[in-house]
């Protein structure tokens, strides 16, 4: 079966549209709606908090400002979420002549939208209630003057609306300040009737007036910017192959051009970041950021962040939203993003300034295996191929996160396999294991952090530690860094920790890491794979 034909976006639209192709501007769109309204497949699923043992959600995109040119099928980034959402889209055009065009698209699409415009007899509109009550309409049409109108929203308040759409968003700063006056007043639209999914579409924006319209707009929800073109040709793609994650965070920020983003996926992972950042690399320019921040703490961590040559900032995606910082050097991933669509915006704020800039992704076994207990199907799929495709060392990095969007591209800018520079090794791999191996079923934990760690406490020198070959061989680990990549062994399965028998709690020496661990084995899943196997 042809791959695309498999996709679930692609399904639904051949099956709502008869259309074969997204785009991939259009898959960064609607994958946004259906994550930030909580479709099933799309909605991220809750982690552990590693502190507190509590659930907690991510944060998603729910505001977005999306920048496509005329003709672009821009339509098609509402109107099939439309068909997926549980409640009405309500869409808001500047100009009668728009609204008709797009009615009359929708009726050819097999839509029944309801048009709500100045003028009509209350026999009509009465009928336009009953049929969006009964959710006979899946699509709203109107204008903002209408909309404002007490009547109108009382009503609409009444509806259940999952997605607010504001087509030529640029008309807000244009216009609103001169002729068209309730443009400056939408936002009372969503406020109202509690609307939290956000889109707004328009075919030009400069700074300026991408300014305008948060202010007007968005003040205080910081917005997600879509461009037409997902591909950042000055960003250079690298992929870490990690033991300890903490320890090769450090390590790469130590060589890193800053300023530095580092991404998380939960907010309790990007304050640990922060906090075990500060302490490593004994430095007071490190702060965290994310949706459970107040507004004033984002403000102000923002405006740090902003006028920071040399800051170090650990985020969710919540700081992804329309932060317009130009010139971040490099981001770091400390997690995998649960898509390629996530991956591709977070690591796109790297470099828009244009200049060169780099965008690392750590990944560890565990990794994998998370993706494999994840119960929703397209959540794990969506999951497993993003982490297949861009773990693929035989594969241009870009060309491969690209494809996964239905891009093609030729070209490579920068990625290290193309640049041949890809680390098959793991850090400390060599070390751990060679001990491991020269201690085995002999050593503790305990025994392997001391000596390793190559620390001076008396029970190394009672007990000799000192005098192993491996004595020291990661003294610039800390203890948990190194009891992290023991952990990371033993799920790779290359030791073991036995909790019973004649050798309980010792280490185990099992087999030498495999070549290109871990993802060699994981590629050959049956279940699962990237397409190229």
């Amino acid at each position: 079966m042809d791959e695309k034909n498999n996709d679930f976006l692609n399904k639904k639209a051949l099956e709502h549209f008869n259309i074969h192709y997204l785009f991939p501007y259009q898959r960064l769109v609607i994958t946004n709606i259906l994550e930030a309204a909580g479709i099933d497949g799309f909605k991220r699923e809750p982690e552990r908090n590693p502190v507190t043992g509590e659930w907690e959600m991510y944060d998603t995109r729910p505001v977005q400002i999306v920048i496509l040119p005329t003709g672009s099928g821009k339509s098609l980034c509402y109107m099939l979420p439309a068909a997926l959402l549980p409640g009405a889209t309500l869409v808001i055009f500047p100009l009668l002549s728009l609204i008709t065009d797009q009615a009359r698209r929708l009726l050819k699409a097999g839509f029944h939208p309801a048009v709500l415009k100045g003028g009509q007899h209350s026999t009509e509109r009465e009928e336009i209630w009953r049929t969006i009550k009964k959710g006979k309409t899946k699509i709203i049409l109107s204008n903002p003057e209408t909309i404002l109108r007490p009547e109108i929203l009382s009503r609409i308040k009444t509806a259940k609306i999952s997605h607010l759409v504001i087509d030529e968003m640029h008309i807000v700063s244009e216009w609103g300040d001169t002729f068209r006056p309730s443009y400056l007043k939408i936002k009372e639209v969503y406020k109202a009737v509690d609307i939290a999914v956000i889109t707004a579409f328009t075919a030009t924006a400069s700074p300026v007036i991408l300014s305008r319209v948060k202010e007007i707009l968005f003040l205080g929800l910081s917005p997600a910017i879509i461009p037409a073109d997902p591909d950042r040709p000055n960003i250079r793609y690298r992929v870490i192959r990690s033991l300890s994650k903490n320890h090769d965070l450090a390590a790469l920020i130590h060589r890193a051009e800053r300023p530095v983003l580092v991404f998380n996926r939960s907010r309790t992972g990007a304050e640990l970041t922060a906090r075990y950042l500060g302490k490593v690399l004994n430095e007071n320019d490190i702060y965290f950021y994310h949706a459970g921040l107040s507004s004033e703490e984002k403000k102000k961590i923002e405006s740090w962040f902003l006028h920071s040559k040399k800051g170090i900032l650990t985020a969710t995606c919540a700081y992804g939203l329309g932060v317009d910082k130009s010139n971040i050097r490099t981001v770091i991933h400390l997690d995998p993003p649960p898509s390629v669509e996530a991956y591709l915006q977070e690591s796109g704020r790297a470099g828009r300034d244009r200049k060169e800039a780099d965008a690392i992704l750590l990944v560890s076994e565990k990794d994998f295996l998370s993706g494999y207990a994840i119960k929703n199907t397209i959540l794990k799929e969506r999951y497993l191929n993003f982490l297949h495709a861009v773990t693929d060392d035989t594969h241009c990095r870009r060309q491969s996160l690209l494809k996964l969007l239905g891009a093609d591209n030729d070209s490579c800018s920068g990625c290290d396999v193309c640049s041949r520079t890809v680390i098959t090794s793991m850090s400390g791999i060599d070390e751990i294991t060679g001990y491991v191996k020269s201690r085995n079923r002999k050593s503790s934990v305990r025994e392997a952090l001391l000596t390793l760690g190559g620390k001076q406490y008396p029970e190394v020198y009672a007990e000799q530690y000192y005098r192993s070959p491996y004595y020291r061989a990661l003294e610039e680990w800390t203890l948990p860094e190194i009891k992290e990549a023991l952990t990371a062994l033993k799920t790779m399965g290359c030791i073991a920790i036995p909790g019973r028998g004649p050798y309980r709690r010792k280490l185990v020496y099992k087999h030498p890491p495999k070549a290109n661990y871990p993802f060699s084995t994981f590629r050959k899943h049956p279940a699962h794979s990237s397409g190229k196997d």
